[in-house]
């Protein structure tokens, strides 16, 4: 009976040995998504609102490059 104890004994030590790892992990992981979701999201979100600012920009830019390109040129066959 007495072995049959320290057996069970020590299989619960065991057992809380990995639970303690387990939630450990559990809250290593979700420290590591608060800082995704609050941190490097946001972040990334705010990287793509400037690339895609830049690249209307950019499209505007080109756009009124054409129009005066095509200005000229038409100027020019008038002439």
């Amino acid at each position: 009976a007495y072995e049959k104890l320290v057996e069970t004994v020590v299989k619960a030590a065991e057992l809380e040995t990995t639970m303690k790892k387990l939630l450990e992990e559990i809250e290593r992981t979700k420290r590591r998504v608060n800082a995704l979701e609050f941190k490097v999201l946001p972040e990334l979100e705010e990287i793509e609102r400037f690339i895609r600012f830049r690249l209307e920009e950019m499209e505007r830019d080109n756009i009124f490059r054409l129009k005066r390109i095509k200005s000229k040129a038409e100027k020019r066959a008038e002439a």
